[in-house]
């Protein structure tokens, strides 16, 4: 995961934690239980029967009528128990989609960056392309994994629109960021399947057109290691 943005330039983030007695499953689980439990009380009551007739001896047909109003808190505590396995089910399913699309996303970041490190295979991904060098077609990718990262774990709710906010500030301060979302923007939103990656590219999207309007940063943040296409800073002598 990408580290998150610098407080000095972006504005402050936020990444939600969620707290082990917050999380949906444990929530879910605890009513499921918390309604079986109550169900269980119900069908153990008229064992405490004879205990609420004050009468003398026991008049079983007084029981009995005590008994019978209980049996529409019965009959609800039971669709209730039912709706609550139903909805546990369907938890269950979401999750097991969840983890399908994380490992197909997964195999894709592995073929991406096969990709990245062995320029040969570069074509493979759109054909050749002129308009790019293969230093810049290798950053593009990077930045798409980023992104892709990013979607990934907002699906999830591991990340907050802040901190999307904050990460998209940072891409989009340079050009390699602006021009990969220029290139990629219009497929990248109309291929969002889920109401959270539509927020998502909704965010982004906004974020980059706050981010045209002034120009991108051309100093480079590192010293050239030897990468081609990597501008050096100016290196200021020990006089100066």
């Amino acid at each position: 995961m990408t580290s998150p943005p610098e407080p000095s330039t972006a504005p402050r983030t936020v990444v939600r934690k969620r707290s082990w007695y917050r999380s949906r499953a444990f929530v879910l689980a605890l009513s499921v239980l918390a309604l079986v439990a109550s169900l269980g009380l119900v069908y153990v009551s008229p064992l405490a029967l004879p205990a609420l007739d004050r009468g003398s001896e026991h008049d079983w047909k007084r029981i009995s009528e005590i008994g019978q109003t209980y049996g529409a808190v019965s009959a609800l505590l039971s669709a209730l128990a039912v709706l609550g396995v139903v909805a546990s089910l369907v938890l269950q399913a979401r999750e097991a989609k969840a983890a399908r699309v994380q490992n197909t996303r997964i195999m894709h970041i592995d073929l991406a960056k096969t990709a990245m490190e062995n320029p040969q295979y570069l074509d493979c991904w759109g054909g050749p392309d002129a308009t790019r060098s293969v230093l810049l077609r290798q950053q593009h990718m990077y930045v798409n994994l980023v992104v892709s990262h990013w979607e990934m774990a907002f699906e999830v709710g591991d990340l907050t629109d802040q901190w999307v906010a904050a990460g998209a500030d940072e891409i989009f301060a340079g050009e390699i960021g602006r021009t990969f979302w220029a290139r990629s923007r219009t497929g990248r939103i109309a291929t969002a399947a889920t109401r959270r990656s539509r927020l998502l590219h909704q965010i982004i999207d906004g974020r980059y057109e706050i981010a045209l309007r002034t120009p991108p940063r051309i100093a480079p943040a590192l010293p050239d290691h030897g990468v081609p296409g990597v501008t050096p800073p100016r290196v200021v002598s020990d006089i100066e």
